[in-house]
């Protein structure tokens, strides 16, 4: 069972935590629902993104493709957002872990640490080496789908009662406070999004000026050894 020993059932309406729908509808439906929609985004944008490159292809501008050098700014972001994101997992994990000392069921929270880890492997594979064109859009949906939900699930175990389950393995007080932190760190981890991704845009303007031809100079002989030797004359 998704849901066990609950207060209430899997239904939608609760009489403990009105407006909020009950904790197993919470734990099954909602938690997960940003990772489904992001999980139906990602087949699309993929089929978009071939269709864009068949039509939009340039074989001249291959030259254009660089790879910008890192910065310590951008690694340390980076490191920090991957930390985050496992900082989660491993909050999520508790979670779990904690409902079933309890008996009470999982829900599909499970999946949730799926979500996680897409996000990471799209931002670490800059969406498959750039074949998924906004897979950003992917992982803004998980990040504040992720908060969004969470405060939505600590409103929900609010209303049951701060002080319930005292005394168990897993009190409600706990709940909320594990809840609450992963509602945080989703936030952060969206904001690094953002940061990164400014970033990896400021690293490719300027890779794009370092490589840009020099005045009536084609890429090719730019980079040849003849112009080394006999350089253009600029008259």
């Amino acid at each position: 069972m998704l849901c066990t020993n609950r207060p209430e059932g899997f239904g939608p309406h609760s009489k403990i935590s009105s407006p909020i729908p009950t904790s197993c509808f919470v734990d099954t439906i909602l938690i997960p629902l940003p990772v489904w929609v992001a999980l139906l985004l990602l087949p699309i944008l993929l089929v978009l993104s071939i269709h864009h490159r068949k039509q939009n292809f340039n074989p001249s501008t291959t030259y254009l493709r660089t790879k910008p050098r890192r910065t310590w700014a951008f690694n340390t972001v980076s490191a920090l957002y991957y930390i985050l994101i496992v900082c989660n997992i491993l909050m999520q994990v508790l979670e779990i872990v904690r409902l079933e000392l309890l008996r009470f069921g999982i829900g599909l929270l499970p999946f949730t640490i799926v979500g996680l880890m897409m996000g990471a492997l799209l931002h670490w594979s800059k969406g498959a080496r750039g074949r998924i064109r906004g897979w950003q859009t992917v992982n803004a949906v998980v990040w504040i789908g992720g908060v969004v939900m969470s405060a939505v699930q600590v409103v929900g175990l609010t209303k049951e009662g701060i002080n319930g389950r005292k005394g168990s393995k897993y009190p409600i007080s706990d709940q909320v406070i594990d809840v609450a932190v992963m509602a945080g760190v989703y936030a952060v981890v969206g904001i690094l999004e953002l940061v990164l991704g400014l970033l990896r845009a400021s690293r490719r303007a300027g890779g794009a000026r370092e490589n840009t031809p020099q005045s009536g100079m084609s890429p090719v002989m730019e980079t040849s050894e003849f112009v080394g030797k006999y350089p253009p004359t600029v008259k």
